[in-house]
């Protein structure tokens, strides 16, 4: 009697919080995209922040998306190969001993993959 937030009413709460979250990332992957198209290779890093675009777009509209069959695919392989990719451009990183990464392209490219991974990482079972 009186309980300021039910275990409904959190759960509703928590899944609209979620779900705007993924909207707003949806929205910087998609300018990340936009703004690779001075890069020398913008079609590869197009796609590399594209796709965590529209998957993050989807859980915005429908969370439970995450449980589905080829949604899980396409972010299961983004995810390896983005791993991939992280992981050679950070032995090149620490390869050359560079410290101030964000003034090299390497070390700006490496940033954004590991923020689509981590963001990835976490949306994998978010709708359960």
């Amino acid at each position: 009697m009186g309980e300021v937030c039910e275990e409904k009413n959190s759960k509703t709460c928590l899944t609209v919080i979620w779900q705007i979250c993924n909207v707003f990332m949806s929205l910087f992957f998609a300018l990340a995209t936009y703004v690779q198209i001075n890069d020398p290779d913008a079609g590869i890093w197009m796609v590399c922040y594209g796709v965590p675009a529209v998957l993050c777009a989807l859980i915005g509209f429908k969370p439970h998306v995450t449980e589905t069959l080829p949604w899980r695919r396409v972010a299961d392989l983004h995810v390896m190969v983005s791993s991939a990719v992280t992981a050679v451009l950070g032995w090149r990183l620490y390869k050359e001993q560079i410290t101030e990464i964000f003034q090299q392209e390497e070390g700006r490219e490496f940033s954004g993959l590991m923020l689509t991974l981590v963001w990835l990482l976490l949306s994998r079972h978010s709708g359960r």
